[in-house]
């Protein structure tokens, strides 16, 4: 996947392209956030996350559990 987000490129990539295939852009997000950080890369499973559209309460958590400073450093748009 080598398309840009409005602000900035995506980040690297873990997910095979195979596995893409039928999952919504949202799931991708998701699903590229655990690959990367299955890989020991912190920074990209954090970026991806960032990308994907939370619920609400998925990101009332991690305001408790992380701190807005902490989620607006890894790009969340809270």
């Amino acid at each position: 996947m080598t398309t840009t987000t409005q602000d900035r490129p995506l980040p690297r990539s873990y997910m095979p392209e195979e596995d893409k295939i039928g999952l919504s852009q949202n799931a991708i997000y998701a699903c590229e956030s655990v690959d990367a950080k299955a890989a020991g890369d912190e920074e990209a499973s954090w970026a991806w996350l960032a990308l994907a559209e939370l619920p609400s309460s998925a990101k009332y958590i991690l305001k408790e559990v992380c701190g807005d400073e902490f989620l607006k450093a890894k790009g969340f748009k809270i």
